[in-house]
């Protein structure tokens, strides 16, 4: 029997010395980040379910409770929830937070103007205008997670403020932030490869939500429908977009789970474009590795069939 046990430990999991802090993610991707950090010794919650766009959303009341009862919230940040600001302050006033967007280092991009991508002032494959640091909310794309180099800096926060929080279970969160980052090295070495060849392969997207992955792999939307603060666009942008695809034919059109497709299937009736789901949400049990892998496949195999 003293054997039999021996062996057991030997295979199980590392055990948490003891409770770990209660936390709260916004969004599927943040908790799955979290989630990976705290293997081993707890387990998060999740405000915005997959499915429902961040954008705007009416909290139910469990996710109201668990804000409540937070020690820790780690949310993208206001430029992507505007309308969480006010259930943070006062819910989950007594919590810490983390805003991911305004942590130093954090890379950051502006968002886009439709008419200067369309006139092709914002294609720059060398990505110059790009940088660190903290920009005005409004001004900021909120969409970081696409960038591997942010998840892995945010990756690294987390596990340190949980460090600092929860000093029993130190050692785990260490070693969960350590895996993770050796994984996604190799991960972003292998998506810089695979999307090489599409570099100048045309696409548009319905939302422009995917500006830190094409900028991260050097593949660039030629047009978005609806801007990254998910504003709804007017019947001039609508037809400055089809005269603009009439002229410059787009390979593929993407659009996400969380959208209705059917302004995208506007702009481009008649034009032969092929139109590809791709996931930049992901759900809260998918690890990032498997989120940004399969949303570089999924370009991959639409940007392929050009």
């Amino acid at each position: 029997m003293r054997q039999m046990l021996a062996a057991l430990c030997l295979i199980a999991p590392p055990v948490a010395a003891e409770d770990a802090p209660r936390v709260v993610a916004d969004i599927a991707p943040i908790y799955s980040l979290v989630t990976q950090m705290m293997r081993g010794a707890g387990t998060p919650s999740q405000i915005i379910p997959t499915g429902a766009s961040p954008h705007g959303y009416a909290m139910r009341p469990s996710e109201a409770r668990a804000l409540r009862d937070a020690d820790l919230v780690v949310w993208v940040g206001p430029a992507l929830t505007h309308w969480l600001e006010e259930p943070l302050d006062t819910l989950a006033g007594d919590a810490a937070r983390l805003t991911l967007m305004s942590q130093a280092g954090t890379k950051t991009l502006p968002m886009r103007e439709a008419v200067k991508l369309l006139d092709g002032e914002e294609h720059d494959h060398d990505h110059d205008d790009d940088h660190e640091g903290h920009g005005h909310d409004g001004d900021v794309d909120p969409h970081g997670w696409l960038a591997p180099s942010n998840a892995v800096l945010w990756a690294g926060v987390i596990a340190q403020t949980l460090e600092e929080m929860d000093a029993a279970n130190a050692a785990i969160y260490t070693a969960n932030w350590e895996d993770f980052r050796n994984e996604m090295a190799d991960i972003e070495q292998e998506l810089t490869d695979k999307l090489r060849p599409y570099r100048d392969t045309s696409f548009i997207v319905l939302h422009d939500a995917f500006h830190y992955f094409e900028a991260t792999f050097g593949v660039e939307a030629d047009a978005f429908i609806v801007p990254g603060d998910g504003s709804t666009p007017g019947p001039a942008q609508i037809k400055a977009l089809r005269d603009y695809l009439a002229e410059n034919p787009a390979t593929c059109a993407f659009t996400a789970p969380q959208e209705n497709d059917s302004l995208l299937r506007t702009v481009i009736e008649g034009q032969g474009t092929r139109i590809a789901v791709l996931d930049s949400m992901g759900d809260g049990i998918t690890p990032y590795a498997t989120l940004i892998r399969e949303f570089a496949d999924d370009m991959v195999a639409c940007l392929s069939q050009g």
